[in-house]
């Protein structure tokens, strides 16, 4: 909570007991005379009806007086909090700058720092520091920050973009969203109820996901429009969105608001709101639509699948349910890259974490940028991610499962609950397992089981594997198990090269650290020229930051026949695009089909969502240290 700037006047005026002036009180809370004279209106209605008011005389300034002492100490013990205090919502930079992006994009006019100032409560040092990420936010959208000296500022760029702006970073706040004003939150019910009218009169269905973006999308229109500001389409576009069916759709919707709020539309705004109708669908569709998929795309999707068994050698081309998702799903997606448009992903942070999944949607999403010349966002990918983990869990790594014997003499209860443990824990490793005491395993083959896992001393004769544990099964035991589990199948640490390992590195950018890599790799390797260009182009596409202080830079084609790792451990942490990393893979993928890429990526997963595991690879203190690490993996 902090005071609001009336209560601050309001105390001020408390104090003196003779009039002070607007420019004295403007100078005492550093702001400007004109929002010290709205403030106290603000504060003269409150106390009006309240037991006081605020008394200006020409010449000396402002001052407080009590017109009916009861009411107005009623009113300071129970309502004066209300006025007086407030949540800090801006005292978060994000939070702040996000509000200072909504009152530039909302104003037809060039703004004065002084007043933006004013209106967030801060100073102007503090606004020149916002205004940098305020840059950083926009620069994606093909916007920039207009300055001009005895005119403010303002935001400059196509009215579309502005508008895919407030929708993506303005309102994709859903915290800001739901502390919005009431008047704010009033015209978004109505939009709200008027869509669902339309669509119910049109049987029409779509996701929760895309009517709420058609909602924000509607209100953003509605601002725009109240400030004289409206899209400019191209006709021949428009004559085609005609062509729709959602185009009357959109005409009945923008009728709708039209009425309700007295504002009128021009013809391109229905074109808009086509647009994003028609670009709607993300997954599934109805029994009607389902053989939509023209041959184009479906020739698009199998180059996609391709990309991925060449470059990743996981082979997908034969996965029919694939096959149709990926084409369902870039049917609508043509029509939004056709648009401009973007679909937001509120589920991408969670998505990226499976790695695999994502890395294997970055390396398909490339036959998409090169056929159509753009640039998918990551929200975008992270969609084809969710089609890709499903059916890398169809076509996961066959493990060759275990017969295991449980040995434990504490009791017949105690057996039981560690075998229910041990289920829990590694069902998928076993194809039997047998429960017995220690005096009975006389009368069996231990040689029959592939691994023994006992709670008590054993003096038996047996090639069998014998592993000793506690019986509740500690985290140190888990892991032990797990590891003779895996021991037997591919390491992920035949793909690192001692050779190019490098341990505290100095680097202040990500260009920095991709520029000695790649260079240290193409010596060694004799690789043809374009390799360090290569990796620049896949980030400029997504940026390959996974959180965790980790970071896989690769190239966007096969430079090697065989795939190989080389790690770089930064000395100190940088910021690499928004994440800070130090831990560096450049993996180069190789063309090699005898890669067993698949039990890489899996392999992989496992070791890079682990943050304790990745700082322990940081603390390494050399290659053999390292790699002790990631063979447990």
């Amino acid at each position: 909570m902090k005071e609001t700037r009336i209560k601050k006047i309001f105390d001020l005026l408390s104090e003196h007991h003779t009039y002070i002036t607007g420019e004295k009180l403007a100078q005492l809370l550093s702001v400007s005379t004109k929002t010290i004279r709205n403030e106290l209106k603000t504060l003269d209605t409150i106390f009006s009806k309240n037991g006081g008011r605020v008394d200006s005389k020409s010449g000396l300034g402002y001052h407080f007086e009590v017109t009916d002492m009861e009411m107005f100490r009623t009113f300071i013990a129970n309502k004066w909090h209300e006025y007086a205090f407030e949540e800090d919502t801006l005292v978060y930079k994000s939070n702040r700058v996000i509000f200072l992006l909504k009152i530039m994009l909302f104003e037809k006019d060039y703004i004065k720092a002084i007043d933006l100032c004013d209106r967030l409560q801060i100073s102007k040092s503090q606004l020149s520091t916002d205004l940098q990420l305020l840059r950083q936010k926009i620069e994606p959208f093909q916007l920039h920050l207009d300055v001009r000296p005895h005119h403010g500022m303002k935001i400059i760029g196509k009215e579309l973009n502005l508008r895919l702006c407030i929708a993506n970073v303005v309102y994709n706040e859903k915290q800001l969203l739901d502390e919005e004003e009431f008047e704010t939150q009033f015209i978004l019910s109505e939009i709200r109820s008027n869509i669902l009218r339309v669509f119910n009169h049109y049987h029409y269905e779509t996701s929760e996901l895309v009517f709420h973006n058609l909602v924000i999308h509607l209100f953003v229109a509605l601002e725009r429009v109240k400030i004289g500001e409206s899209i400019v389409m191209e006709s021949q576009l428009l004559e085609t969105l005609k062509q729709d069916n959602e185009y009357q759709i959109a005409h009945d919707i923008i009728h709708e608001i039209e009425k309700l709020f007295g504002y009128s539309f021009p013809e391109d705004e229905k074109g808009y709101v086509s647009m994003h109708l028609s670009g709607k669908r993300v997954f599934g569709q109805s029994e009607q639509e389902s053989n939509v998929v023209s041959s184009e795309v479906d020739e698009l999707v199998m180059n996609m699948l391709d990309r991925v068994r060449v470059v990743m050698d996981i082979d997908l081309t034969k996965d029919l349910d694939l096959r149709i998702a990926l084409g369902l799903h870039c049917v609508p997606l043509v029509k939004r890259i056709s648009y401009n448009l973007m679909m937001k992903n509120p589920l991408l942070d969670d998505i990226k974490k499976h790695k695999q999944a994502y890395l294997t949607a970055e390396i398909a999403s490339e036959v998409i940028e090169r056929r159509y010349l753009i640039k998918l966002s990551e929200d975008e990918i992270a969609y084809f991610a969710l089609h890709f983990y499903v059916a890398l869990e169809r076509h996961k790594v066959t493990i060759n499962r275990k017969k295991v014997l449980l040995v434990c003499s504490t009791g017949h209860g105690t057996a039981k609950l560690l075998q229910f443990r041990f289920k829990q824990e590694f069902d998928p490793f076993l194809e039997n397992i047998v429960t017995k005491d220690a005096l009975s395993l006389n009368q069996i083959d231990l040689n029959h089981f592939d691994l023994i896992v006992s709670t008590v001393p054993l003096s038996v004769k047996t090639i069998t594997p014998i592993i000793y544990v506690s019986t509740l099964l500690s985290d140190h035991d888990l892991q032990t198990i797990r590891h003779r589990f895996n021991q037997n199948d591919m390491s992920i640490a035949e793909y690192f090269d001692r050779k190019l390992f490098y341990k505290d590195i100095v680097a202040n950018t990500k260009e920095d650290v991709i520029f000695f890599m790649s260079n240290k790799i193409s010596d060694l390797y004799n690789f043809r020229p374009g390799f360090y260009e290569s990796i620049l182009r896949r980030e400029a596409s997504a940026s390959t930051e996974f959180g965790n202080l980790i970071a896989i830079p690769h190239p966007d084609q096969a430079f090697s026949h065989t795939t190989f790792v080389s790690v770089a451990v930064l000395k100190k942490p940088i910021l690499w695009n928004e994440r800070m990393v130090q831990l560096v893979f450049m993996l180069s993928y190789g063309d090699n089909e005898n890669d067993n890429l698949d039990v890489f990526f899996a392999k992989s997963a496992q070791f890079l969502t682990s943050a304790k595991d990745i700082q322990a690879a940081i603390d390494a203190s050399d290659y053999d240290d390292f790699i002790r690490l990631i063979d447990k993996t």
